[in-house]
């Protein structure tokens, strides 16, 4: 079972003022779609208020086959949006508008599943109002032998804003992989070259594994002290968000169905079983980065947040 953890919101996508669409969003709302229509088993969890948007979203999520159990609903709210420009070269910036009650209250999942998978990132994580909350769902997830995959998709905002660097690392601390943009680490760590973004997240987690993403550069990994360098595949750009959601869940979705590598590492092809430690050989690394270039050039290729359904994943 997968668990993604993180904001919902409407996206409404802008590339000029007669072409509009309205998407479901959020990163991890997008990465649980794309799971879902990649017959993954996946559940959401999320707020939302109670007015139109979001019983669209939430339609959506159940048309999806995303679970929606742990989606917490505030009554007399409204849910959030977004407004996404889309510049000349399909890379989006937002406006956002929220409006969350004063007190917020999280479902939060009393078991996990051992071999269970949670994704989780974005500045929803790091939210103080709901920190203490985001970091209980994080430690009881540990406890029960759960994945874990870190996004900090945080770029371009300050991080000496109170204690978000603290909470940042935190998470860092936590995740088995580590994956971001260059922007991203870009501004947490200030512009370094590749390996010393490696170097910084080892000395915060040395048994993280680090994926860096490069956008139509393709992507660097990082696992055992070795980096492994893809190109992007080609694709004709129709806009890029949800790009490195979409690359989440192509990470995920080859762990699910190719390479169960979490609890006792056991390989579903060939039956071998490594109850040493959660790793991942370095052609099954390549195999996974492979599988998120895949899903990230699919969403790029179209105007939606999330993969299209059907199609050989």
């Amino acid at each position: 079972m997968v668990y993604t953890l993180g904001e919902s919101l409407l996206d409404i996508i802008i590339d000029n003022p007669e072409k509009i669409v309205a998407r479901p969003g959020g990163s991890m709302l997008n990465t649980a779609v794309s799971l879902g229509r990649a017959g993954v088993r996946v559940s959401l969890i999320s707020e939302l208020g109670d007015d139109d948007t979001a019983g669209l979203v939430l339609k959506f999520l159940k048309e999806n086959k995303v679970g929606t159990k742990y989606v917490k609903k505030y009554y007399h709210q409204q849910t959030t949006v977004a407004l996404a420009y889309l510049d000349k070269n399909k890379v989006p910036s937002f406006s956002i508008y929220k409006t969350y009650p004063e007190k917020r209250r999280l479902l939060i999942p009393q078991h996990f599943s051992g071999d269970g998978i949670l994704a989780f990132g974005s500045l929803y994580s790091l939210d103080p109002a709901i920190r203490e909350q985001v970091k209980q769902i994080l430690a009881t997830a540990r406890k029960e032998g759960v994945f874990m995959i870190y996004d900090p998709n945080i770029r371009q905002h300050d991080l000496e804003e109170g204690t978000l660097m603290q909470s940042l690392k935190e998470n860092i601390a936590f995740a088995d992989i580590v994956k971001g943009s260059d922007a991203d680490f870009e501004t947490i760590f200030g512009e370094r070259y590749y390996d010393e973004y490696y170097e910084e997240i080892r000395k915060i987690n040395p048994e993280a594994i680090f994926v860096l993403t490069l956008g139509e550069n393709g992507v660097a990994g990082f696992i055992d002290d070795e980096r492994i360098q893809l190109p992007a595949e080609k694709v004709d750009v129709v806009s890029t968000i949800g790009a490195g959601d979409a690359f989440t869940a192509g990470m995920i979705h080859y762990l699910e169905k190719k390479y169960d590598q979490r609890g006792n590492g056991h390989d579903k092809e060939s039956g071998q079983t490594d109850p040493k430690k959660k790793r991942l050989t370095k052609t099954k690394f390549t195999e996974m980065l492979q599988s998120g270039t895949r899903f990230s050039a699919r969403v790029c290729g179209v105007m939606e947040n999330y993969i299209s359904e059907g199609g050989n994943f």
